[in-house]
């Protein structure tokens, strides 16, 4: 888990999550309002859903790449598009979370049996205080063992 939390505004453009995304090399985020309070989740595959949509194809299906290769006026109208949205109409809502005082094991559970790829981690308060990803689970459970290790204690907060 990281402290430093890389989020976005819901009121960003869908454009401006994707830069977010690009320039840390993140498959998704948080999302928050505007008073830093946790709304939602946004991540590659919600974009994703946007382009099929845009483009009259569903991208899980088809390869969306070879599509707008094939029609690179699509790809100006998506750019277009994408910067007219906002985030909040594309993001997963609500955002499931955990606990900071949350075991390893907790936080591997939750995310197995929600199948999600990254989980909010909130203080008593429900402030956003990091993320968690199946990355950081794996390291997690190499360097430490699991299951009775507070999600705190791990990230070194």
């Amino acid at each position: 888990m990281s402290g430093k939390v890389i989020s976005v505004k819901a009121n960003d453009s869908v454009l401006e999550a994707i830069k977010v995304l690009r320039d840390n090399r993140v498959s998704g985020v948080p999302v928050v309002d505007e008073k830093n309070n946790l709304c939602g989740v946004m991540s590659g595959t919600d974009i994703l859903k946007l382009v099929g949509h845009l483009i009259d194809y569903h991208p899980f299906l088809i390869p969306f790449f070879r599509i707008l290769e094939d029609r690179p006026e699509d790809l100006r109208d998506i750019v277009k598009e994408a910067s007219r949205r906002e985030v909040r109409e594309i993001m997963s809502e609500p955002a499931i979370t955990i606990e900071e005082n949350a075991s390893v094991y907790s936080a591997a559970t939750l995310m197995f049996k929600r199948d999600i790829n990254r989980l909010p981690v909130v203080d008593k308060k429900g402030s956003l205080v990091g993320v968690i990803t199946r990355k950081d689970l794996l390291q997690a459970f190499k360097d430490i063992g699991g299951s009775d290790t507070k999600l705190g204690k791990w990230a070194g907060d």
